[in-house]
């Protein structure tokens, strides 16, 4: 299971992604603006289908530190989906009032705390052609309505030794399939995001079902559990919220890592 950071509850490991968690982008040049000056959705002279790239391209895995091979996409579609992603759709999110549960004031703070955390890349700046490019791209599948913020919900047990009775027990057959939906995509092709490769199935399965679980969950500290302050899963990993993975499917998952 991957590994990186929340923030509110668990502050600061952040890395991979999630981007759970809303996020990326800002502002652009456009064709045709709202009174309040926001770029009405689809509109954007140097974004929209322009600036997909910067969403799932080699120009968004650019924009993490060298040999970065995670993009938006990696974590986020574009079309509402959400079955096997860690980080909520792209779709309709622009216009939000805050992203990353409020830690993010705009979009560009929302895509900068994933391009610096989990990417490990350098922030982008609102007049940065980069970030004009993918905020366009964002803003052309984005509503001006949509503007509720999304909840960040990551699931904080106390420690360890919770997370392994909560989910000890997964079917492995069952397993087989959830994992190859959310886990294979980063761990069985070694993917780079920022500067470190996803541990592969067989090094992840030296470590116990609660760790797993616990960065699954959470992506470690500060802390990953009310009372766990020695929690020692960094990395850039985006987290899965019960609503993204089941716990049903965490504990199959663990139990097929397992073996």
């Amino acid at each position: 299971m991957r590994l990186l950071r929340h923030s509110a509850a668990l502050a600061a490991l952040s890395l991979v992604v999630a981007c759970g968690d809303d996020s990326m982008m800002n502002e652009s040049e456009t064709g045709s603006t709202s009174s309040t000056g926001s770029t009405s959705a689809g509109e954007s002279e140097t974004g929209g289908e322009d600036g997909r790239a910067y969403y799932d391209g080699a120009e968004s895995a650019a924009l993490g530190a060298d040999g970065n091979k995670a993009t938006c996409a990696t974590c986020h579609s574009d079309d509402g989906s959400q079955d096997g992603l860690p980080g909520n759709t792209l779709m309709d999110i622009a216009f939000h009032t805050s992203f990353k549960g409020g830690d993010a004031a705009d979009l560009l703070a929302g895509a900068n705390a994933c391009i610096t955390g989990w990417m490990g890349g350098t922030a982008l700046a609102a007049d940065d052609a980069e970030w004009v490019a993918l905020k366009g791209f964002i803003e052309s599948i984005s509503s001006p309505d949509m503007t509720t913020p999304n909840a960040l919900e990551p699931e904080v047990l106390d420690d360890e030794a919770a997370y392994e009775a909560a989910y000890a027990g997964g079917d492995a057959v069952a397993g087989a399939d959830a994992y190859a939906k959310a886990c294979a995509v980063c761990h069985d092709s070694g993917l780079q995001v920022g500067s470190t490769a996803a541990y592969p199935k067989m090094t992840l399965a030296a470590y116990t079902v609660g760790r797993i679980a616990q960065k699954v969950r959470t992506s470690g500290p500060p802390p990953s559990g009310a009372n766990d302050m020695a929690d020692s899963t960094p990395g850039p990993m985006p987290f899965f919220e019960a609503k993204d993975l089941s716990a049903t499917d965490l504990a199959d998952i663990i139990a097929h890592i397992k073996g």
